[in-house]
């Protein structure tokens, strides 16, 4: 077969085939692409895994060169730094976004609405109370609040500019501030929420429509071919595992079981549980961009340095301390504000307490604990021997040769060397101590003053 300039000539008839089905594929898409109209629904709480399941659909929207995107919401709220990101998201879209609220867009879900390029509301719809809270469900200090009510007025005044409709911006401050007072809207200590007419009456909502079929032909793009953005696995299960009310027992189940591990032998069951639950919290929030690489660094970190005091520096001193102070501030820089941070890590704390007794209570009454420590003992009465006299060594003096956490060994006067165990306090290399008794092969001591004193 004739080559061309090292080719033959299949191979570049291969080359010419598979660049017109490329260029062919590509105007084909491209011509699909000009007429389609993208449909997200955010549903649930608002999250920081709402917001980027939000950014990949209005990128990819934008990069299929969509002719518009609806916004399905639904929502009582969330948190106020993914709301202003999703809002964000909305108003710097280079299409035009309408938002359908399908059911409720309640607290962040109202803000989230008002940064859309139309609003059509279901006749059962409501949209507002939005006072904002604390993580302990109180209000807010003055100055947040008013910087809330900025927000929302900000919002409704670039809402009117954008869409050409006359409304009075005090109608959002009054969806966060239940002080505002409209004559013939609301009264003074009420929170407001709009139904769907009341909205369309006040310029809060453009249109009232069935379902999202006709928000579309209402607004014209009944034509367009529509295109479902749904959630990946991944995203999903990282909005899970970002939940607030996840993340804490996340924390709880993992510290509890590397506890238990740390008390039983070997590595098993619960330790693989313990590094797991931690591996989920932390890459579900790195993931979610709540956390950066810093923060798993800095946990890193305080489990090195826990490991150190544990392993290499008798007692506990600087490193342990400095390992804790590592592990609490890589969970409390993994939240968005302190507070709700310190709150999560004082939530986690009393469950792992808690699951700790209650696992070694139940290992205590089950016959797991049997397998994990020797429970039998021989004594000498029933015909058993351990080898050794070691009763022989009561009441003799020796010298610490290695720290005591409990174990370790000892140096008696007469220069023998012993394996013994602490009373269960540490003792450090290099002190006086005495055999106060013996359990089979296992020998207790304690420690003594120069001058003799136990």
């Amino acid at each position: 077969m004739p080559r061309i300039k090292g080719f033959n000539l299949f191979t570049v008839l291969l080359l010419i085939l598979a660049l017109m089905f490329t260029f062919a594929v590509y105007r084909r898409v491209e011509e699909e692409e000009s007429n389609t109209l993208y449909l997200i629904t955010l549903k649930g709480a608002v999250s920081g895994g709402m917001a980027d399941f939000l950014e990949r659909g209005l990128k990819e929207a934008e990069d299929r060169k969509a002719e518009a995107v609806m916004i399905e919401l639904n929502t009582f709220g969330g948190f106020v730094d993914a709301m202003a990101e999703i809002a964000d998201l909305i108003t710097g879209s280079r299409l035009p976004v309408y938002i359908y609220i399908r059911g409720r867009a309640i607290s962040a879900g109202a803000y989230i609405a008002l940064s859309g390029q139309k609003i059509i509301m279901a006749p059962d719809a409501v949209i507002g109370a939005s006072q904002p809270r604390t993580v302990e469900g109180q209000e807010v200090p003055e100055k947040e609040m008013a910087a809330m009510k900025k927000m929302f007025r900000a919002a409704a005044e670039a809402r009117a500019e954008r869409t050409g409709v006359e409304l009075d911006p005090l109608v959002a401050e009054a969806m966060v501030d239940p002080e505002v007072e409209i004559e013939g809207v609301i009264a003074r200590g009420e929170l407001l929420v709009l139904t769907a007419n009341t909205a369309l009456e006040l310029g809060y909502a453009d249109m009232i429509a069935e379902n999202r079929d006709v928000a579309l032909s209402m607004l014209g793009l009944e034509e367009l071919t529509p295109i479902n953005v749904r959630q990946t696995p991944v995203e999903g299960l990282v909005r899970f595992l970002t939940d607030p009310y996840v993340s804490p027992f996340l924390l709880s189940i993992g510290f509890a079981a590397l506890l238990i591990e740390l008390f039983t032998a070997g590595f098993g069951v619960a330790g693989v549980l313990g590094l797991t639950c931690l591996g989920l919290y932390f890459g579900a929030r790195l993931f979610s961009g709540l956390a950066g690489t810093e923060v798993i660094l800095l946990f890193v970190l305080g489990i090195i340095l826990l490991a150190i005091e544990v392993f290499l520096i008798p007692g506990f001193g600087v490193a342990g301390i400095l390992g804790l102070a590592s592990i609490a501030g890589s969970i409390v820089l993994s939240y968005t504000t302190s507070s709700q941070g310190l709150l999560s890590l004082g939530m986690a704390i009393c469950w792992t307490a808690f699951l700790t007794a209650v696992a070694f209570q139940y290992l205590r009454r089950s016959r797991i604990l049997d397998r994990l420590v020797l429970q039998t003992s021989l004594s000498t009465e029933e015909g058993y021997s351990s080898g050794p006299l070691y009763d022989d060594y009561l009441g003799r003096i020796g010298t610490t040769i290695s720290p005591l956490r409990p174990a370790g060994r000892i140096e008696l006067e007469d220069g023998e060397r012993l394996d013994v165990v602490s009373e269960g306090s540490y003792i450090p290399a290099g002190k006086k101590v005495k055999v106060l008794k013996t359990e089979g092969r296992r020998v207790v001591v304690r420690e003594i003053t120069e001058d003799g004193k136990e």
